[in-house]
């Protein structure tokens, strides 16, 4: 990190990095917003500001469960009704921090709250 102190790996949260990240993440919706599966943010982190992304699954299949059954049809129709989740990124980002360990990122962790079909 050129003209910056390096950042060791530290679990922690701050609010203020919530009202950061509102700020800076890009939210996208996929495979779109009329039916949405996943969340995906992305953006920097609000504590080592580095890249990372984050998934957040809004529906699960069962390994046996075909995407064109019954069960999985009610699943994307009822993710597909206007919602909201609170959603707990945590840094994953690429770059080496000292202290990591077997973990990724710095160890932040910020709270966004994402809406859809509004």
């Amino acid at each position: 990190m050129t003209g910056q102190q390096e950042m060791p790996y530290r679990v922690e949260s701050d609010p203020d990095w919530n009202t950061v990240a509102a700020g800076t993440a890009r939210v996208g919706l996929h495979p779109d917003e009329a039916a949405p599966e996943v969340i995906v943010i992305s953006g920097p982190c609000p504590r080592c500001r580095h890249e990372t992304v984050h998934s957040e699954p809004l529906i699960a299949y069962a390994n046996a469960l075909s995407r064109t059954s019954l069960l999985a049809r009610v699943l994307r129709h009822r993710a597909a009704e206007p919602g909201s989740r609170e959603v707990e990124v945590i840094c994953g980002c690429l770059t080496s921090h000292s202290e990591t360990g077997e973990h990724k990122g710095c160890g932040a962790s910020w709270v966004l709250h994402v809406e859809w079909g509004v």
